[in-house]
């Protein structure tokens, strides 16, 4: 695995639906777009490079770049990735005056059949501007370091909460705080039925990841949230049942044979010393997800899924990680329950876990470590197409910082190339 990225770039791009061509006279309007087009399935590709994918996530283009390792043999591939990418960019950029674009409006052979049966339209707001986008970025980071990165980004005049939290100009800080939240004194990280135990650095890192996803999901209003995803700005791609296993051997043996007391700890101990939350807990039994689920305002009555904390807790314990995709598969009596009513969007734990138990491999004191793979998907500073490579190098160095820098040392994302 290592680093890679998104950039969703607000350019809507359709698929001609079976059967129909382009009119002769072009599209020119959206009510011929709603004539000759359809959706894309989900994570469509429309045209590959060097390293990087032109995908669809919903109706928008978005460019996947590959992950490359945190290495300099990682740093030097992702050169090349970027030169590609922006190559095409600069390409895609010099048509933005349109507002619908086909194929035919590429030199030939940019797109290949069948993949060239498209429509782009270009909403007029973003028309003759240079092709601008929200990134994301997602990278392994070991679990010995989570609580490093959070304190980093706990401080909101950090440069990378800066980057990573585009807080709105003037306004408090949102998520810097909900980060810090997290971030109890270790000491305080104790097991009051383990007592004489120190937990280990992976531990208290776990611990501080599942706590962040604890408060994201607590709410005794129920209060509506879009989507899923939307509630985790840091999200784990590796299932936690994953996390749990890159605990050290006398810590997972200890709860996997006391799996009550992994939830009193969890719930209880740990729960019970982070600001705003009730100060003897949160209740076991209580939903992962207190907040109920409105598909992007397009159910008339949102719904709450049902898994429980104590369930969530003790899965991961079991190598199962109920807060996934794959464990709910579409189909099943409770499709209703897990399918989002926008039908190219899928499962309404899309992304969560979707890696499995899949970790990043990295270097680490002359061994190799494996890391939890994260996506920080709060909305970070749009970026100009021309300076998604100098962000992608300033990442990639980062990662490669937070996980195999001194642990004591002041690591912070560097300033913006100008």
């Amino acid at each position: 695995m290592g680093v890679g990225f998104e950039f969703a770039t607000g350019w809507d791009i359709w698929q001609l639906k079976t059967g129909m061509n382009v009119p002769v006279q072009g599209i020119r309007s959206e009510a011929d777009l709603n004539q000759y087009t359809t959706s894309y399935p989900k994570a469509a590709v429309v045209k590959g490079g060097f390293g990087w994918q032109m995908t669809v996530d919903g109706t928008e283009i978005e460019y996947v770049v590959d992950a490359v390792d945190e290495s300099e043999g990682g740093a030097n591939q992702l050169v090349g990735i970027m030169s590609d990418l922006n190559k095409f960019m600069k390409m895609m950029n010099a048509r933005n005056s349109q507002a619908f674009l086909t194929a035919k409006d590429f030199p030939p052979g940019t797109f290949s059949p069948p993949k060239d049966r498209f429509v782009i339209h270009i909403k007029n707001d973003l028309r003759f501007k240079d092709i601008e986008a929200i990134p994301q970025v997602t990278g392994g980071v070991r679990l010995a370091r989570i609580r490093k990165l959070w304190r980093l980004l706990s401080d909101p005049n950090s440069a990378a909460a800066k980057q990573f939290f585009a807080e709105k100009p003037g306004g408090n800080p949102m998520y810097s705080p909900i980060v810090k939240r997290a971030l109890i004194d270790w000491k305080q990280i104790r097991d009051s039925r383990w007592p004489h135990h120190h937990p280990s650095a992976a531990l208290r890192g776990l611990v501080t990841l599942i706590a962040t996803y604890l408060m994201r999901g607590y709410s005794p209003e129920q209060h509506g949230v879009g989507a899923v995803k939307y509630l985790f700005f840091v999200m784990s791609r590796t299932s936690f049942s994953g996390l749990f296993k890159e605990l050290p051997a006398e810590e997972q043996n200890h709860y996997k044979g006391a799996k009550d007391d992994w939830v009193n700890f969890i719930c209880v101990d740990v729960m019970s010393k982070i600001a705003g939350m009730p100060p003897t807990g949160i209740d076991p039994a209580g939903k992962v997800l207190e907040r109920k689920i409105t598909d992007r305002g397009n159910l008339k009555t949102p719904i709450e899924l049902p898994i429980t904390r104590a369930d969530w807790l003790k899965g991961m314990v079991d190598g199962r990680d109920l807060l996934s995709a794959q464990e709910h598969p579409l189909g099943g009596l409770d499709n209703a329950t897990w399918e989002d009513s926008n039908p190219e969007l899928g499962h309404r734990l899309r992304g969560l876990a979707g890696l499995g138990e899949k970790m990043d491999t990295l270097q680490y004191g002359g061994k190799s470590n494996k890391a939890a793979i994260i996506e920080f998907r709060a909305r970070q500073a749009t970026l100009a197409y021309k300076l998604w490579p100098d962000y992608a190098f300033r990442m990639h160095k980062f990662f490669t910082e937070i996980n195999e820098g001194d642990r004591h040392g002041l690591i912070d994302l560097d300033a913006p190339g100008l």
